[in-house]
């Protein structure tokens, strides 16, 4: 993510959605965390304040938590077993690092243009047959919510080839709706899928 507004927002307003997300169940996480080996390294990417990275090392997880906000990785750093890295999605040039990388409603705030570049560089950075899990919100086009947030919109199929374009193979596809900080609820879909 490098679009200012957006950055800006997430730094004024860490601990609002702290709250928010918290109240977030997160089946997608407690599945990847089942399936994952004891130890496993998982990069957080655009980790937020950290709530997930927090769980994921309380599990015994090594984590790697980023994000372009920098008072949001100044929060997940708090967390005992948390690394984190203060950086944009486009920093990302790790090379068979991670054994899963979690992006969590993250990657929607990337232009569509970037985003084949985001899931190529994730793809280096996980170890071969590593597990990515992306969360995103369904739809067409991009556009800025009530509060001034830049998002990008994708359809299942849409989505689905975009991995496969980026040698990803699809293993698992969730669909759901969920209420943010803008007061909406919304459609999104979670995909699982391995390099």
């Amino acid at each position: 993510m490098s679009d200012d507004a957006t950055i800006g927002f997430y730094d004024r307003q860490t601990e609002a959605y702290r709250k928010v997300a918290e109240g977030f169940d997160n089946d997608a996480l407690r599945r990847m965390m089942r399936d994952l080996p004891p130890g496993a390294h998982v990069l957080d990417l655009g980790c937020g304040p950290g709530q997930d990275s927090r769980l994921l090392a309380r599990a015994g997880f090594r984590v790697t938590a980023m994000d372009a906000s920098a008072e949001m990785v100044r929060q997940a750093g708090l967390e005992p077993g948390v690394t984190t890295r203060h950086a944009t999605f486009a920093d990302l040039d790790d090379a068979a690092a991670f054994d899963a990388v979690w992006a969590s409603f993250s990657l929607l705030h990337a232009p569509k243009s970037d985003f084949p570049a985001h899931l190529a560089a994730i793809r280096r950075a996980l170890k071969p047959g590593g597990t990515l899990v992306l969360s995103l919100k369904t739809g067409t086009g991009e556009s800025r919510d009530r509060l001034g947030r830049f998002y990008a919109f994708y359809e299942e199929d849409e989505l689905a080839s975009l991995l496969a374009a980026a040698g990803f193979v699809v293993a698992d596809t969730r669909r759901g709706r969920a209420k943010g900080m803008a007061g909406t609820e919304d459609p999104h879909v979670t995909m699982t899928a391995h390099a």
